[in-house]
């Protein structure tokens, strides 16, 4: 059996729903699985994410959980525990002989067999950003965003059951445990670049070229579209498999990515299609309500309390007048009232 996992948090419920959805009307016999790292919503409905299994972080034991959520921000600890949930879905369901993780911003529209074919051969398929070069600017700019980033885009990770899954997995998880960090300065892209040691150190790694498998943004200057016979084609020779939309916000459709510098949809009017029909289904998955869900780990901060308002002198020499004259008769706190008022105001126009 093949299981594909996504891991989000619950504002990306929306996408990961969407992405379920897409997976099972292209591939209805695949088993797909929503790891949340998150604790499940009360403001959600279980209803909202079947018929997939949803399985929360804190679920699979992670000992050093505590220590991540302290020292990772979101979407470091997104990425973080991908290896941890991987091996978990092959210990829970003996039948399972792959799993293949896709990020949850990624609609699929085929068949993933040629992701199936390739890991009847190999133990982990991986896709790098990009796959052709010339010298072109653009060419060159994105090779040094891979250099930056990783040669892999681990949004796609495909693995079959075995030992050298295992072994991969349990070294990827030892590495993430501390080193899953957004510090491009300093060598490390949360999880990817790690994973560029993956075919130096395990065997059976297949480096999966087709351009029809995890186009985006980075990629565009190799790839474009085209629709025939109902179906999309990517340069007019693969199909397409599935479609990366990192960076995509339903809220601003003329962009492609909200990235700097911007990619604007009227740039590639040859994705409009694909792209309209992602945004209706996130849509019509409540994503303007449940992207606004708050991360139950990184809750919003208190608001600052209000600074009492300081006390000024006059404010302080009136009380302090109240206070003594409380006790005096009546007629008396009139009098020495009116004088302490003079007192005060004489005081605050002498400063």
């Amino acid at each position: 059996m093949v299981t594909v996992v996504t891991i989000c948090s619950a504002n990306f419920l929306a996408q990961a729903k969407t992405l379920g959805d897409s997976l099972l009307e292209h591939n209805p016999g695949y088993r797909f699985v929503i790891g949340l790292v998150d604790r499940i919503p009360l403001s959600l409905s279980p209803e909202y994410w079947k018929p997939y299994e949803l399985i929360p972080v804190e679920e699979l034991g992670i000992p050093e959980f505590g220590e991540m959520v302290r020292r990772y921000n979101i979407v470091e600890l997104n990425t973080a525990v991908k290896p941890f949930y991987i091996e978990e879905l092959y210990r829970r369901d003996q039948s399972t002989d792959q799993v293949i993780y896709l990020d949850p911003d990624i609609l699929v529209v085929g068949r993933l067999e040629q992701v199936e074919s390739a890991l009847s051969k190999s133990s982990i398929v991986l896709t790098p950003h990009s796959c052709t070069y010339d010298n072109s600017p653009e060419n060159i700019f994105y090779e040094t965003c891979m250099l930056q980033t990783g040669v892999f885009n681990l949004g796609f990770l495909g693995t079959k059951r075995g030992e050298i899954t295992l072994t991969f997995l349990k070294w990827w998880q030892r590495r993430l445990l501390e080193y899953c960090l957004y510090w491009v300065g300093r060598g490390l892209f949360v999880d990817q670049h790690w994973v560029n040691l993956a075919p130096v150190y395990f065997q059976d790694v297949h480096i999966e070229k087709d351009p029809g498998l995890n186009m985006c943004y980075w990629n565009l200057f190799e790839r474009s579209l085209t629709t025939r016979a109902g179906r999309y084609w990517v340069n007019e020779s693969h199909p397409l498999v599935f479609y990366h939309f990192s960076s995509f916000d339903p809220t601003r459709p003329d962009f492609v990515a909200t990235r700097q510098p911007p990619f604007l949809l009227l740039d590639y009017p040859h994705l409009e299609p694909l792209f309209s029909d992602y945004r209706r289904r996130l849509l019509q998955r409540d994503y303007e309500v449940v992207s606004l869900l708050p991360c139950a780990f990184y809750p919003p901060p208190e608001p600052a309390p209000k600074p009492e308002e300081p006390m000024t002198v006059k404010r302080h020499m009136k009380e302090h007048a109240r206070s003594v004259l409380h006790a005096l008769p009546t007629p008396i706190q009139r009098g020495f009232k009116r004088l302490g008022d003079f007192l005060a105001d004489n005081a605050l126009s002498a400063r």
